[in-house]
């Protein structure tokens, strides 16, 4: 376990992260701050997969290559609502509400983000930036004299 006086640090810093790019999906897009969760947790459950297989995430890790379609793995509603603790009501309408802006797509086996077909350029700049404001917070922790 990290020595517990750094443990308020860690968290100052590593919130300061969160904050820090879910403001900038915020300023990226049209959604409000729960359907921008929502679809950020299925972009993010899409492709999870992906870091248990280290050519696979070497291959898709650049600039250049996007994720194939083909190889996403689709999520349920029930895993997106208990994932982020909304009721499933909730996020059923929600997400329905996303399919019909095309921004979410309805497999037969769960749901895909839509983003990257419908803006590229959108999510390769919140990639970069996303990118950007990490290798900050490993560098705050390391001048902090935190182990990372």
């Amino acid at each position: 376990m990290d020595d517990p006086k750094h443990i308020r640090l860690i968290s100052r810093i590593s919130m300061d992260y969160v904050i820090s790019i879910f403001s900038a999906v915020l300023r990226g897009g049209t959604h409000d701050p729960v359907d921008a969760l929502i679809l950020s947790t299925v972009a993010v459950a899409n492709v999870a997969h992906l870091c248990s297989d280290p050519a696979l995430s070497l291959r898709y890790g650049g600039v250049d290559e996007p994720e194939p379609f083909e190889i996403k793995r689709p999520i349920s509603r029930n895993a997106v609502a208990l994932s982020m603790g909304l009721s499933y009501e909730t996020a059923r309408r929600r997400i329905q509400k996303l399919i019909d802006a095309g921004s979410l797509i309805d497999t037969e086996h769960g749901l895909v983000g839509a983003n990257e077909a419908i803006n590229p350029e959108m999510v390769l700049a919140m990639a970069k930036q996303n990118a950007t404001l990490l290798k900050r917070m490993v560098r705050l922790m390391r001048e902090a004299g935190v182990e990372v």
